[in-house]
């Protein structure tokens, strides 16, 4: 990148987004952050003299839209499932119209999944096909990662607090995918820092790590000090704990109950998104965000 650029982010609070803007700010890229609490918002990344904080809501674009001219590329995450798709595209052609040359979109990889199998899959294929479809847009790359890391320490916190235990619906061998929000984060940094032209309109798989439920239990027992056992349940039984006690929307809860391997293996070129250095492991991910599971 030119040293003239300046990059927005829209979604920069959460585990992703807050390692895109940190990543950014510690190589002296001017960052603006559409956030909608400043507090928060500085709180997480301090005073920063290349840090600018607008306030805003994706649902009231405004803001946005006074601000975003000047700068040549966007990270861009949603999070409002009820809206999905007209927040991406529309923020988008808004970010495309003011002279954007690059958007850098987390999306997901089970936009592999069959056509209406998936809640989020079809979300983001559509979120990705009605940005792609923009007339004379720029540059647009997707990051598609499967299941985050912090699933742990939110959707199983319970479980491990109270009762030692994780729950899935699946066989206790049965490899599964999984990514650092660090390595999601560090991967779009990096790109919204190369030339342009070397990306172009990219889309990548990031899996970080295959790790069964057994196995991610002695993971747990080893980080913890304490044994954390590995229970199949019924998808009824799951289906009523991420809807009672993770307060899951119908849609997600039911996609979220069985989510089929793609892949036997980490993403081979993740290390190429990552700079040159290994993708974080699920054991070095449960390490270091063991506190609250304490």
């Amino acid at each position: 990148m030119t040293a003239s650029e300046r990059i927005y982010v829209v979604g920069g609070t959460g585990n992703v987004g807050t390692v895109v803007v940190k990543e950014l700010l510690k190589k002296q890229v001017p960052v603006t952050l559409y956030a909608r609490s400043p507090v928060k918002a500085q709180s997480l990344f301090g005073n920063d003299a290349n840090l600018t904080i607008v306030e805003g809501d994706v649902n009231d674009l405004k803001p946005f839209e006074k601000s975003i001219s000047g700068h040549t590329r966007l990270f861009l995450l949603v999070n409002d499932f009820g809206n999905y798709v007209n927040l991406y595209v529309g923020i988008a052609e808004k970010a495309y119209t003011a002279g954007v040359k690059q958007i850098v979109q987390i999306s997901s990889i089970s936009v592999h999944f069959p056509w209406r199998a998936s809640f989020i899959g079809d979300l983001n294929r559509d979120s990705e096909k009605g940005i792609i479809a923009i007339p004379n847009r720029g540059a647009f790359v997707s990051l598609r990662p499967y299941r985050f890391a912090s699933n742990i320490t939110w959707l199983e916190f319970q479980g491990i607090k109270e009762y030692n235990v994780i729950m899935d619906v699946v066989k206790p061998e049965e490899p599964q995918e999984w990514i650092s929000p660090n390595d999601i984060g560090a991967a779009a940094a990096n790109i919204l820092q190369d030339p342009i032209e070397k990306h172009g309109d990219a889309a990548y798989e990031v899996v970080g790590d295959i790790v069964s439920p057994k196995d991610r239990a002695v993971l747990l027992s080893k980080a913890l000090g304490r044994t954390i056992s590995y229970k199949q349940v019924t998808p009824q039984e799951q289906y009523e704990i991420f809807t009672t006690q993770a307060g899951l929307p119908h849609p997600l809860a039911y996609h979220l109950l069985y989510q089929p391997q793609l892949t036997d293996r980490a993403t081979p070129g993740l290390s190429v998104l990552l700079g040159g250095r290994a993708p974080e492991t699920l054991e070095q991910w449960i390490e270091a965000n063991k506190a609250p599971l304490l």
